[in-house]
């Protein structure tokens, strides 16, 4: 019996992209990067700013994969 192939993370993605549940993750993922922005403005020491920064960069990380 041959195994059936496993989808690449790019082809996995591209079968989910049109479904609602996969348009709402985006959409989170793209609302808490904007409130990481907010964060910013509000942080009180440089550690707090690499942390938020370091958030914000794993986001758009994740945005880059799944659009």
């Amino acid at each position: 019996m041959t195994p059936i192939p496993k989808p690449t993370l790019q082809q996995a993605i591209d079968g989910i992209s049109d479904r609602d549940e996969f348009k709402v993750i985006v959409t989170f993922v793209r609302e808490e990067r904007e409130k990481f922005f907010g964060d910013l403005r509000s942080a009180e020491s440089s550690n707090d700013v690499m942390k938020i920064a370091g958030s914000i960069a794993a986001l758009d990380e994740l945005l880059s994969v799944l659009s």
